[in-house]
């Protein structure tokens, strides 16, 4: 008996604390990395969890309680990206503490625990307006610890898993931390249902006090996690690194280029959710479909299709060519009424099939432009300018959308409101930007109809053996034996 209740205590204990213990200081170094490895997928989950329910739908139902109109959610989806700025002095931080871990976990703590003060918020008898804007402040707080730690976890994850390691590992985690994330989603969406718009307060505190449980938990696996021996680079001068980023004419294009792009996105980047809740009349678990469907086919063409295409068909060719196909997603929302969603469905299709060959591609061509030495302080400059951008497209959107609050015009049968005109922006300013992407330089450029030749081999190889999905993370593309002749920039696989 006493065997089974000290085993009891055990679970308990470790189902709060983590489940991954802390290796010894005199454990060898592989031991210490492996369980570190297996720390960042328990941390991952628990902060998933947390994600999901302090972002998106959940978040935009918790505004719109407080009663937020389209400038309120323009501020509130701009606060991520203007806080991207505290990014430097996480940098800063760390190179003057000499310590990622002691750096991550206060910033994390702040950024998860201050949700139990927004869950009080819902509670306390003070007008609706007061309400907002304290929960507004508790965001910004909330996103700039967040931002600042961001950084510092990316420089820790780089130096405890191993580059032979790297791509598995974080392809393993990544799959879980979808999975997780669509079960949160959906099991949350049912509940929302369930508690109905009557109970709407109690289910809001029930997803704060979740999310806010779980966030504790992730920082108690951080505690756990082994920190590699971390020797800090000397602090370089910001005005040095500022002078370089505008200086050289590859990386003022791309910062250029990302920031127009941002700022495009950020048009409309408030409005789509709430769209969908409040005029569409969706339930959260109609959301929950769209949102599966998106990550679906995302998560496929990520794993095994864009990946060699970048390699092979070169960085700067997917990131044109999605930008392009990204630019005309918002029309789509043009022609989705309450009555028929059938164009919705077709839009989640493209949406997870573009933006994932975006993300990947985007993400990997800063690394090909910006120097070694520094480069954290280089991605640093590249987010904040970048969020910054988004940021102020965000509130420029509200405030667009709030002097047309009272815009109603049928066309031939179809309502269209402020949303929309924010949309059509978002529309014609991305298409605008495909043109200042083409200028980046990319000597691994080839053409587009290269692109798609490699395209097809990677979906006839899927599609003839399908096994290939269970056994690889990414098919092996088959060469072609010839060069494309007539395509700009093509020359034989090497």
């Amino acid at each position: 008996m006493a065997t089974y209740q000290s085993f009891l205590s055990k679970i308990a204990r470790r189902s709060i604390i983590g489940f991954v213990r802390p290796p010894s200081s005199k454990a060898p170094v592989a031991d210490k990395r492996r369980r570190g490895i297996a720390a960042t997928l328990e941390e991952g989950i628990y902060s998933q969890i947390w994600l999901t329910l302090t972002g998106g739908k959940f978040l935009v139902d918790l505004a719109l309680l407080f009663g937020a109109t389209a400038i309120h959610l323009g501020l509130i989806n701009a606060l991520p990206f203007l806080a991207a700025t505290s990014q430097l002095l996480g940098a800063y931080m760390v190179s003057r503490i000499g310590s990622r871990k002691r750096v991550m976990i206060p910033t994390a703590f702040i950024t998860r625990q201050i949700f139990w003060f927004i869950l009080i918020l819902i509670a306390l008898p003070i007008e609706r307006s007061q309400k907002l804007w304290l929960f507004i402040l508790l965001l910004a707080v909330s996103n700039i610890m967040g931002q600042m730690g961001g950084n510092t976890w990316l420089s820790w994850i780089s130096d405890l898993i191993p580059d032979q390691l790297r791509g598995r590992v974080i392809s393993l985690r990544n799959g879980v931390l979808i999975i997780v994330a669509l079960g949160a989603d959906f099991i949350f969406s049912r509940i929302r249902e369930g508690f109905g718009e009557d109970r709407r307060e109690a289910y809001l505190m029930l997803c704060l006090g979740v999310a806010a449980f779980f966030g504790l938990k992730s920082i108690f696996v951080f505690k756990n996690q082994w920190e590699p021996p971390y020797r800090p680079a000397p602090i370089p001068s910001l005005r040095e690194i500022l002078r370089k980023s505008f200086a050289v004419p590859a990386i003022r294009q791309l910062l250029f280029a990302l920031a127009f792009w941002n700022a495009a996105v950020g048009v409309a980047i408030s409005f789509w959710t709430p769209h969908m809740i409040v005029n569409l009349k969706m339930s959260f678990t109609s959301i929950f479909f769209y949102t599966l469907i998106a990550t679906v086919f995302s998560f496929f063409m990520s794993r095994f299709i864009w990946g060699p295409v970048i390699d092979r068909a070169g960085t700067l060719t997917v990131v044109i060519f999605c930008s392009a196909m990204i630019s005309a997603i918002p029309i789509f929302w043009l022609f989705i009424t309450a009555d028929d969603l059938t164009v919705l469905w077709f839009e989640a299709v493209m949406n997870g099939l573009v933006w994932s060959g975006f993300n990947i591609a985007i993400f990997n061509l800063p690394f090909r432009l910006l120097p070694r030495e520094n480069r954290a302080y280089f991605f640093a400059i590249l987010a904040s300018i970048s969020g910054l951008a988004l940021g102020v497209g965000a509130i420029a959107g509200g405030i667009i959308a709030q002097s047309l609050e009272s815009m109603h015009v049928e066309i031939f049968g179809v309502t269209y409101i402020n949303y929309h005109v924010t949309f059509v922006l978002s529309a014609i300013m991305r298409a605008c930007c495909v043109f200042v992407l083409r200028k980046i330089p990319d000597t691994r450029r080839r053409g587009m109809i290269f692109m798609f030749q490699v395209i097809g081999d990677g979906l006839v190889r899927i599609m003839t053996n399908p096994l290939l999905i269970l056994v690889s993370g990414a098919p092996a593309i088959r060469k072609r034996k010839k060069a494309f002749r007539g395509v700009k920039g093509a020359k034989p696989q090497r």
